[in-house]
């Protein structure tokens, strides 16, 4: 009687989760993702079995890409030692990484991608990790200020006072006493995202910081400011492509967030 091939084993997300402004960083095991569109820039490095992305007029087949903003794919991976980030798009970062993206998928730093991984597998900073591999995507990728303005700075402690609401942008140039218009150039090239996204991706990290302290999904959705799980649960999809039920195989590490944030 002939014996059926076992069937790999298929690997579910669980690993090591940084979110940074702009920028969240996953280091582990990767399974697949259904179809979606995420408004970040997606970079994936797998270090063992090479991934395969489905667009609808391709399909991709690496062990590293650069998956544009908006464009709609299927993922379809097992691997055990994935990395992957995803980069604000309208950020210093993430504008290179979107033409890259747009343009060849990423297929001609492929090598270079994979190398930069294999070499700073040990990294523990998330964000030298997310700058060694947007650098070598784009190397002419800006830095960021070193030191933030003192309008800057009350942006940040108020949108950290005030992640679990409703933060507005005039009220946050109130208090920095400048005009909102000021503010929002000032936040966008000192933090690197514009103002009303690093609150979202504030609230988003107050979420994974509330799942991996054992709140359930809808407890951690309404701390955060969303509606209900369902809110949360349509936006987290948008921006990571996957549902927020993943956190819970997962191990989150908050990176050192500008102003004190932590």
């Amino acid at each position: 009687m002939s014996v059926e091939p076992a069937t790999p084993e298929r690997f579910r997300w669980s690993g090591l989760l940084t979110l940074t402004p702009g920028a969240v960083l996953y280091r582990g095991a990767g399974g697949d993702a259904t179809l979606h569109a995420h408004h970040a820039v997606q970079v994936m490095v797998a270090l063992d079995e090479p991934f395969v992305l489905e667009f609808d007029d391709d399909d991709f087949r690496a062990s590293a890409a650069v998956v544009p903003s908006g464009l709609p794919h299927r993922l379809r991976c097992n691997s055990r030692s994935l990395l992957l980030i995803l980069v604000e798009p309208f950020g210093p970062r993430g504008r290179g990484l979107s033409v890259v993206g747009e343009r060849s998928r990423g297929q001609e730093f492929e090598d270079a991608l994979t190398r930069i991984v294999t070499e700073h597998s040990d990294e523990s900073n998330a964000v030298t990790v997310i700058d060694r591999l947007v650098r070598a995507v784009t190397p002419e990728a800006q830095e960021r200020p070193v030191q933030l303005s003192g309008q800057v700075r009350s942006a940040l402690r108020y949108l950290e006072e005030n992640s679990g609401s409703r933060p507005t942008l005039a009220r946050a140039a109130a208090e920095a006493h400048i005009s909102p218009s000021r503010l929002t150039h000032l936040f966008t090239r000192e933090v690197g995202i514009p103002f009303r996204r690093y609150g979202l991706w504030l609230r988003l990290r107050n979420v994974a910081e509330r799942v991996a302290g054992g709140d359930n999904l809808t407890r951690a959705a309404v701390a955060a400011g969303f509606s209900d799980s369902s809110h949360l649960s349509r936006v987290f999809k948008s921006n990571f492509g996957l549902s927020p039920s993943t956190l819970l195989g997962m191990t989150f590490d908050p990176a050192v967030w500008p102003g004190g944030a932590s």
